[in-house]
């Protein structure tokens, strides 16, 4: 509700320029929004397409590169030249080792024409590994050693893996690739075995470093500015990158990425078999769009990326371009919305003027407004609607003028009624002793001359005039409530109720009546005379009538509650209890629901106790139903206006 009130306080104007922006610019940039979206949906799309298209060349261009290198060492076993020259180093090293003057007279013999074979195959080394897995020779003077004895100390290394692996299998291996610290450089080996007549003879194995394959991945035909392809493969729980990177030249065997780390994660799927695209945190933290692949052949992962920032370029522009468009085009509506705005609220804005002036009081004053629209047609009826109310209040006037008089006659006439009711009362109490007197002095002097029927009638009589005596006081005492004000005082209700029961103890202790008095009642600012007389009535009725219940012992009640504006008082009692049908009757004058040889009184009690409260500017209401007791409430406003003098 708060937010509604300050959207309410809005000036009209504002509203309608927030409206009329609201609708022309909101399909504008909803517009905006999916053009940007479906041009990056497109793009990444299309970047997708074409790191897939690149992907799948570098794995190309990668197996047709290693595939001819492991051709050229298989096709280099069937050599019968290789295979004379393994036998005779292999001899030439089990007659007399290294230092012989044989194996001296073999490698001067073949060592220019192995060194050319290395050289014209591109390898760093050409070494020959004889059935025992000595190395007999080496193109870049490789220590000779037996291969067995390297993999039993060292159990990583690739050489040694490779010769037993093609040994076992007798077909052409490929190692992973294994960094020499020493050397500073990774190499890969191919040991392809060498037979004759069906007899194991050994084998040839080349040392190959990742030049090649690094000419392949820095080619960045096709990925941009920040694009790479890059070649990795898995050690234990490792990525190991296997050639230099684009924005990381060393990274050669050198950048590694533990698996299930949060960057990496495209090289990461890929050395771990899977093929795939989509969005990445690259080696360097950046997002990236990427693709894939696994080489099983080889057991390596490629992949191709580009930054997404480079990727969304061309939709960023877009997205600019546009946003420029909305600015221009905000502007041009905000133009057409103010003056909109205001060629509809300065109309309005005078016919509040015009309004506020006339609600002032001077109802001559008169909207001018010129325009032919619904305004001008509201202009007029409420310039006419003026015409109108001044001669509506003409005829207010009028009759204000006469309801004065008639309330001055009212007035008169309530005045005139009440000194009747008092003069009527007091005149009558005079001839009334008198009945009242010469009724005692001959119930006193001559009772017993009078038959039964006589006696009978001087005790109605006496009856009568005491009833009558009574029904006077009570209608002297509603007078003098109607008549008299007193002024108001903070008065303790505890004290006042207090000394009503002082004069009603007697009935309390005759009737044996539980009475109980709530604690803390409050002071209250009242009229100490008249507020007497509404607990005296209520106390004398409940007194009265709940000890007319013979089903329960007598109860009487008195309480209070605070309800903010007013203070509320109540007397309950349990007795005979008042149909709901009567509850407004019993507050008439004069006013009975039982006889009065039943029970005592004139009626007049709660019309004297309704008066005082409207004159109090307070209420008084009835909870009950028969036989169930009955409860009266009545109200005083904690702030009471001033009487007059």
């Amino acid at each position: 509700m708060p937010t509604l009130e300050k959207t309410n306080r809005i000036p009209i104007t504002t509203k309608f320029i927030l409206s009329f922006l609201f609708i022309a610019i909101l399909p504008l940039i909803i517009s905006t929004y999916i053009s940007y979206k479906s041009s990056r949906e497109a793009l990444r799309k299309e970047v997708s397409r074409s790191l897939l298209a690149i992907a799948d060349n570098k794995i190309n261009q990668i197996e047709a590169y290693l595939n001819a290198k492991r051709d050229a060492v298989e096709g280099l076993s069937y050599d019968a030249d290789i295979i004379d020259i393994l036998k005779k180093f292999t001899v030439a090293y089990n007659n007399g080792g290294i230092e012989s003057e044989e194996y001296n007279k073999v490698m001067a013999e073949y060592k220019a024409f192995l060194s050319y074979t290395q050289r014209s195959l591109g390898h760093t080394d050409l070494m020959l590994v004889s059935t025992d897995g000595n190395i007999v020779f080496s193109a870049n003077k490789t220590e000779l050693r037996s291969l067995y004895e390297i993999a039993l100390y060292d159990k990583n290394s690739k050489f040694a893996q490779a010769f037993i692996m093609a040994k076992e299998s007798s077909q052409i291996q490929m190692s992973d690739f294994q960094y020499n610290p020493q050397r500073g450089k990774a190499f890969i080996f191919i040991a392809a075995p060498i037979s004759f007549s069906g007899n194991f003879l050994g084998a040839i194995v080349v040392e190959m470093d990742n030049k090649g394959l690094s000419a392949l991945t820095l080619d960045y035909k096709g990925l941009g500015d920040t694009g790479e392809a890059s070649i990795a493969f898995k050690e234990k729980d490792l990525a190991v990158f296997i050639t230099p990177l684009r924005f990381d030249s060393q990274a050669a065997f050198k950048r590694k990425i533990v698996m299930g780390a949060q960057e990496g994660r495209d090289i990461q799927r890929a050395v771990g078999g899977e093929s795939g695209s989509g969005y990445a945190i690259d080696y360097r933290g950046k997002n990236v769009l990427a693709t894939w692949k696994y080489l099983p052949s080889f057991r390596l992962g490629i992949t191709a990326k580009i930054d997404v920032q480079e990727v969304f370029t061309a939709a960023t522009r877009l997205r600019n371009t546009l946003v420029e468009f909305s600015l221009l085009l905000f502007v041009m509506v905000l133009a057409i919305a103010l003056f909109m705005a205001h060629s509809i609220a300065n109309p309005i804005k005078e016919l509040t003027r015009v309004s506020s002036v006339i609600a002032g009081g001077d109802l001559s004053a008169r909207a001018t407004i010129t325009t032919q629209d619904e305004i001008g047609d509201l202009a007029d009826s409420f310039n006419l609607m003026t015409g109108n109310l001044i001669e509506a209040k003409a005829s207010v006037e009028q009759e204000r003028e006469k309801l004065k008089e008639q309330k001055k006659l009212l007035e008169k006439a309530n005045q005139e009624l009440d000194s009747f009711v008092y003069t009527v009362s007091h005149d009558l109490r005079a001839p009334l002793r008198g009945v009242t007197a010469f009724a005692k002095f001959l119930e006193e002097d001559y009772l017993d001359k009078l038959d039964a029927q006589g006696k009978e009638n001087l005790r109605e009589i006496i009856k009568g005039t005491s009833r009558m005596n009574i029904l006077i006081e009570d209608l002297l005492t509603l007078s003098r409530i109607s008549r008299i004000q007193n002024p108001y005082e903070e008065v303790d209700i505890r004290g006042l109720i207090d000394s009503i029961i002082e004069r009603v103890k007697f009935d309390i202790k005759e009737m044996k009546v539980e009475l109980n008095i709530q604690e803390g009642l409050p002071s209250v600012r009242c009229d100490r005379i008249k507020m007497s007389e509404v607990f005296l009535n209520l106390i004398n009725n409940a007194i009265k009538f709940s000890s007319k219940n013979n089903k329960s012992h007598p109860r009487v009640e008195i309480g209070y509650a605070d309800t903010g504006e007013f203070h509320q008082f109540f007397v309950r009692d349990n007795g005979i209890g008042i149909d709901p049908q009567y509850h407004q009757q019993v507050f008439g004058i004069f006013k009975r629901l039982n006889s009065s040889e039943e029970y005592q009184g004139t009626g007049v009690g709660l019309s004297i106790v309704q008066r005082v409260a409207d004159d109090h500017g307070g209420k008084v209401w009835i909870e009950s139903e028969l036989g169930k007791g009955a409860t009266f409430y009545f109200t005083i406003p904690k702030v009471l206006p001033e009487k007059p003098a």
